[in-house]
């Protein structure tokens, strides 16, 4: 992280996440970059980590990159709350992806495959995510795509764990679904949520 992160006048931050499918490899590159405003020109810090493809299949990789987002917020998630950052807001340019995100039922063939990406980050799991979460509108274009290459990966591949293929037909019982909404923090807001609180857009 940046001296940017020492410099925050907001309560909340935002995460824009993506990632690449390095053609004829097993692994992908994802990518996460933390901004201090909604345009995506006041950089905290990015990183890039590679990792085994769950599925060779791009809306499964899509969810893949969300469960790295919301990991890198896990792993940093002390330093923000220190400095009294009380929200992440999530962006990205997959507007199929946002809408799983609100309603992982939505299609129920990646239903399985979302619960896969939040259950380890959900209150009581063993990553708890204790700071808020929220989604913003997907726009045109994210600025995490940039640091989706190799030179930038701070892991080789042999430092990630393999990950079991996504079973789409996993058990509906796992399942953890609160009014359609992922429940991961205490409570969930969406961008307009915190626009009203604040007054503020950046």
């Amino acid at each position: 992280m940046s001296t940017e992160l020492n410099s925050l006048r907001n309560k909340y931050i935002y995460c824009h996440f993506s990632f690449k499918r390095p053609k004829g490899k097993d692994y992908g590159l994802f990518a996460v970059a933390f901004y201090n405003d909604f345009e995506g020109k006041r950089l905290i810090g990015h990183l890039t980590k590679r990792q085994r493809l769950w599925q060779n299949h791009q809306f499964i990789t899509a969810i893949q990159s969300y469960n790295l987002a919301l990991d890198a917020i896990y792993q940093c998630q002390g330093r923000l709350k220190a400095l009294g950052i009380t929200q992440v807001m999530l962006v990205t340019d997959n507007s199929t992806l946002a809408g799983w995100i609100v309603d992982p039922t939505k299609n129920k063939n990646y239903t399985a495959t979302m619960d896969k990406a939040v259950e380890p980050y959900r209150i009581g799991s063993p990553k708890e995510i204790v700071i808020g979460i929220g989604l913003c509108e997907a726009r045109k274009s994210e600025k995490s795509y940039k640091y989706c290459k190799e030179e930038l990966a701070v892991n080789e591949l042999n430092d990630v764990e393999d990950s079991s293929d996504s079973n789409e037909n996993e058990d509906a019982g796992t399942r953890k679904i609160v009014n359609n909404r992922i429940v991961i923090g205490d409570n969930y807001k969406s961008a307009i949520d915190i626009l009203n609180e604040s007054g503020e857009l950046y």
